[in-house]
């Protein structure tokens, strides 16, 4: 299953044969990241979300369709996943995410959550543990990317002024498959030990098609 990528990343291929990566959010993001690193073959798989498949969900998430509706997402996302890689063991938390959260040893977190509350909770979570975090926010045609790693300026510094209790509602398929894209690759290069998006923001409009990478004051990489 394996071989046509393992000629592009050589022995770095066994360290994501032996990773354990939470996805927390399996809603649009979550669906694309979970589904490639599945295909990558990351060892071990944490899929945290407490929603139900609707129709909306629909454009965007690929892992579900029309039979799903109704069904637990992390139910339907582990069903499907599996059937993919068979050899991944896959965990799941039917539950919101807060700070009583007690959040597994992983080596790697990826934030698809749809709001800013949650990525918060997640951002201490992680901060506590040491754990690295790669972060993704879309709405509309815009997107952010970056990784959070133990020593680096928290999220919750970077977007002091984020509404906290707001649910992203719009989001524009295409981009949310990009960003997800986006979040995957920069997993498995923290896992090689090389990521790129620590101590920077990646931003993204599609709108206007312009991409820009901007570092973070005080972070050195």
């Amino acid at each position: 299953m394996f071989e046509r990528h393992a000629q592009l990343l050589g022995d770095r291929l066994e360290k994501i044969f032996q990773a354990k990566v939470l996805v927390a959010g399996v809603g649009g993001l979550g669906c694309t990241v979970a589904s490639l690193l599945v295909r990558m073959g990351v060892g071990q798989l944490y899929l945290l979300d407490r929603g139900v498949v609707d129709e909306p969900d629909l454009n965007r998430q690929i892992l579900y369709d029309r039979f799903d509706l109704g069904r637990k997402k992390v139910d339907v996302a582990k069903e499907k996943l599996s059937r993919i890689n068979p050899q991944i063991q896959i965990l799941t938390f039917d539950l919101n995410l807060d700070l009583e959260f007690c959040l597994p040893s992983v080596d790697v977190v990826v934030d698809c959550l749809d709001n800013f509350e949650s990525k918060f909770a997640l951002d201490r979570l992680c901060e506590m543990k040491k754990i690295p975090l790669v972060h993704a926010g879309v709405q509309d045609f815009c997107a952010q990317v970056s990784t959070i790693l133990p020593d680096s300026t928290r999220l919750r510094k970077l977007f002091p002024m984020a509404p906290k209790d707001e649910t992203i509602k719009q989001a524009y398929p295409p981009l949310v498959s990009l960003v997800a894209s986006l979040q995957a690759h920069e997993v498995t290069r923290l896992l090689c030990g090389e990521p790129a998006l620590a101590g920077k923001i990646f931003l993204i409009d599609l709108s206007s098609m312009r991409f820009e990478v901007i570092r973070i004051e005080g972070v050195k990489r």
